[in-house]
């Protein structure tokens, strides 16, 4: 089954103070998809697999604190 599942990650530089805890949503689990770019020769049984998709997604930014002037956070 695909289920979003939380997720812990982290996020460091070595040139800054600290290291930041990030959690999130993941999607973990497998499901049913086609891939038929280029497979024209295949039977659609070959081309069947399981793999794990987002519906949507959203980026957001994260600053380190602790870093130098010089290093972007």
């Amino acid at each position: 089954f695909c289920i979003p599942t939380e997720y812990t990650m982290y996020v460091e530089r070595k040139e800054c103070a600290y290291c930041l805890t990030i959690n999130t949503t993941i999607c973990a689990g497998y499901c049913m998809t086609r891939d038929v770019n280029g497979k024209l020769f295949l039977p659609k049984y070959a081309l069947s697999q399981d793999v794990c998709t987002y519906r949507d997604f959203m980026y957001k930014t994260a600053e380190i604190p602790g870093c130098p002037r010089h290093v972007t956070p």
